[in-house]
């Protein structure tokens, strides 16, 4: 598994258990995306039950901060309830991204109450934030 990619679990682990509970469809998410790209069951039991410190987000390119920032609302909204931990570990990592937290105060505003809202969907509204490492085409 890629740095990039178990940075990115490893906070979606941290995220999961924000609200002292770690609810079984976050850990389904979890497997999802380490399934899709690979990642055998061992390993990702080692990774939820071991997770590293968040650490470091500012060297993202852009199309990882946002598939990380994506991937964390989403997770926020999976198991139906979006608590207040979960809002702030959110704020936290969207400005550890690089996101302005008033941009993210305001998306995360927008979509908390959205349970269905589409990835592809959400990453569109998470593209257009402003961020350092964006480029203008």
């Amino acid at each position: 598994m890629d740095a990039v990619l178990r940075k990115k679990i490893n906070i979606l682990i941290h995220l999961a258990g924000a609200d002292g509970h770690f609810d079984e469809s976050e850990r389904a998410f979890i497997y999802n995306i380490c399934l899709r790209h690979g990642v055998d069951l061992d390993t990702i039991g080692d990774l939820i039950a071991n997770p590293e410190p968040v650490g470091s987000l500012g060297a993202l390119s852009h199309a990882n901060a946002v598939d990380y920032m994506t991937e964390s609302i989403l997770l926020m909204l999976v198991d139906g309830k979006v608590l207040p931990s979960e809002i702030l570990f959110c704020q936290d990592m969207g400005m550890r991204l690089g996101f302005p937290k008033s941009a993210v105060d305001d998306l995360i505003n927008e979509i908390k109450d959205d349970l269905h809202i589409s990835y592809d969907e959400l990453h569109t509204y998470v593209e257009a934030l402003p961020h350092p490492n964006k480029t203008v085409a």
